[in-house]
């Protein structure tokens, strides 16, 4: 099990990220999770630095963004391959991605996820936000 599990702040920082909406609460989610403590935010962090991309209109710096936040998220989960909650959020990240830009592990995610998530050390009142959120966006 990894120790950073029990992270103090995880609750706050889910809540907050699944609140964002505008860009100004994009831009204090950043700021408040530089200071978070703990490795299990870095899904949350790489996926708001490519949720910038929604505000901003200069292709290239949309696909910087996306690329920027896409690789911290794929190496954060290279190095944790069973951890769920990152499998998570890269199935939120895709099933919000442009097709173009080829962002596609969704099926093995879900798959992934369908099978860990009760097994999975995390609050249960979270799992079901989870199983929630993928079925709203997947209409499966």
């Amino acid at each position: 099990m990894n120790p950073a599990t029990h992270c103090n702040e995880m609750s706050t920082v889910r809540s907050d990220f699944h609140a964002i909406i505008t860009e100004k609460e994009l831009v204090v989610f950043l700021e408040a999770i530089e200071k978070v403590d703990c490795d299990l935010k870095t899904p949350y962090w790489a996926s708001a630095v490519m949720r910038q991309a929604e505000f901003t209109s200069w292709p290239l710096r949309k696909l910087n963004y996306f690329k920027e936040g896409k690789e911290i998220l794929d190496d954060f989960i290279l190095q944790n391959p069973t951890n769920v909650e990152a499998r998570y959020i890269r199935l939120l990240c895709q099933l919000n991605a442009p097709s173009f830009l080829n962002y596609d592990t969704k099926d093995e995610d879900r798959i992934y996820i369908n099978s860990h998530l009760q097994a999975a050390d995390l609050p249960a009142d979270f799992k079901k936000i989870m199983l929630f959120n993928i079925k709203k966006h997947t209409n499966k």
